[in-house]
């Protein structure tokens, strides 16, 4: 507000229909106090309900392989063609060996597009293979916002996360999920350990 005022423009605060120049320190300092409680308890209800919605087992976001239940925001239904390129991203992963930049490779080739009608990419695919969705599993919370300010999110501890189980919304196998996290790190260690091996190579790496 300050600078604002330094810089000569007006602010309004819409909710007292109060303007910022041309008033006293004290009722500037009054304002601001207001606006950020204002802002604090809009955080705080916001909180309120991603947390009742976790509670539940809500999902509010696209997620391919389903599809958004009609008059329903928050709940997820199977959509059935999609979860079988679901399976097939698995088998090919798990089974067949390929990895997540040649599986966006061969859907595309197929002509198959993402939920939002995009080119499937390495980074789409690996989204996939991770998403404990796909083995009926809910989880919130693996991140808040620390400072309603800023916005400035953090990571929370496992202990704090929210999982709500959903065997209606099972499309993979545990085991095979399991096997694909598996299949995850091992292949990351390996191209990790192959970056070291390369960057000894050359002088200037």
């Amino acid at each position: 507000l300050y600078i604002l005022r330094a810089q000569n423009i007006e602010t309004v605060f819409i909710t007292s229909d109060m303007k910022v120049l041309g008033n006293s320190e004290f009722i500037l300092t009054l304002m601001g106090a207001m606006a950020q409680e204002e802002s604090s308890n809009s955080s705080k209800r916001v909180k309120f309900g991603k947390k009742e919605n976790a509670r539940r087992g809500r999902v509010p976001n696209l997620v391919y392989g389903y599809d958004k239940e009609s008059g329903n925001y928050f709940e997820l239904k199977i959509n059935r063609e999609e979860a079988a390129i679901v399976h097939k991203i698995f088998d090919w992963y798990t089974y067949e060996g390929y990895g997540a930049a040649k599986i966006a490779d061969m859907l595309n080739e197929t002509g198959k597009r993402t939920k939002r009608g995009a080119l499937w990419t390495q980074n789409a695919v690996s989204r996939i293979l991770k998403n404990e969705l796909y083995i009926g599993k809910i989880i919130n919370g693996k991140e808040e916002v620390s400072d309603f300010l800023t916005g400035v999110r953090r990571e929370n501890s496992r202990e704090h996360w929210m999982i709500c189980e959903r065997e209606d919304m099972k499309i993979i196998d545990p085991d095979q999920f399991a096997r694909a996290q598996l299949l995850r790190r091992e292949r990351r260690s390996t191209m990790q350990l192959q970056s070291v091996r390369e960057s000894n190579k050359h002088l200037f790496s």
